[in-house]
């Protein structure tokens, strides 16, 4: 039994979705379904309803789910352990962070602890889900990315130690050369340079269009999950897309569109388990929060 397997189970129970929770895991649904399949085949018996939408976990599959939590938990506090107790001669700290916050944020981030630091940095970058997912893996010892408290990155990071290490705007952006009106119209959409459907950040778009009383009316041209991608496709002036305020500078080519209420405050935080940690992670902990 591969504990991936328990992973992906716990990803199906907490999302009830086969296809978010094949994306959140970076799989594609066949390969997930077939883990599925064997932690099934495993344990003996079904645990999940077939053809259920959204997904149910049969009587033994609710069963299981605890006890596949619990385990994942003590075995990821058990590598914790072992690594926390070498960390004399093992002095790596393991961050992940989103490409975008990667660029603009690593800098600060080193220098919170300082160039004197007994410590060696490795840095998982990607996208939000793909890092969000690593880190919950017990793949990074603290993760930072982009959240916003009406949409959280992930449920699961509700039981972690949170740091807000400071504020930013997700709100659309256009190549300073042209115009485009927001919303649009059935007649006149504008063009959109969007996210793909697993991006994280897909679902902060979602929730601007879903709060405002005007309807947007847009028709997508580029569809993307990387934002330093979309931002260069905004500075050709193929459309209008979505940014957080920290990924732009006055050399990207762009500027903000449509005024405040189509943009969104979000928050940048750090998340570290709530478990015992090495001292080279309690530095960098107390560093941030200071």
């Amino acid at each position: 039994m591969d504990v991936r397997w328990l992973q992906d189970f716990l990803a199906l129970g907490d999302l009830r979705n086969f296809t978010r929770a094949a994306e959140f895991r970076a799989l594609s649904q066949a390969a997930f379904s077939r883990r599925i399949q064997a932690l099934e085949h495993w344990v003996g018996t079904p645990l999940v309803v077939k053809g259920s939408q959204p997904v149910r976990l049969t009587e033994a599959g609710e069963q299981f789910r605890d006890s596949a939590r619990v385990s994942v938990e003590r075995l990821l506090e058990a590598r914790a352990e072992i690594r926390g107790s070498q960390f004399d001669v093992m002095s790596q700290l393991r961050l992940a962070m989103p490409t975008v916050l990667a660029r603009s944020d690593l800098k600060r981030v080193l220098s919170a602890i300082g160039p004197k630091a007994r410590a060696s940095f490795s840095v998982l970058t990607g996208t939000t889900s793909d890092v969000t997912g690593r880190y919950l893996a017990g793949d990074a010892d603290i993760l930072l990315v982009h959240d916003c408290p009406t949409v959280p990155v992930h449920e699961a990071l509700a039981g972690h130690d949170r740091l807000v290490l400071r504020t930013d705007r997700f709100l659309p952006f256009a190549a300073r050369a042209r115009q485009f009106d927001l919303p649009g119209s059935p007649k006149a959409p504008f063009p959109l340079v969007a996210y793909a459907q697993r991006a994280y950040f897909a679902r902060l778009f979602e929730h601007v269009a879903e709060r405002n009383p005007a309807p947007l009316a847009y028709r997508v041209v580029v569809q993307c999950d990387m934002s330093d991608v979309l931002k260069d496709v905004i500075a050709a002036g193929h459309g209008v897309g979505w940014l957080p305020a920290s990924a732009v500078d006055d050399a990207s080519g762009i500027e903000p569109l449509g005024g405040d209420d189509w943009a969104l405050p979000v928050e940048i935080r750090a998340y570290r388990p709530r478990r015992a940690s090495g001292p080279v992670v309690e530095a960098l902990w107390q560093a941030l929060a200071g």
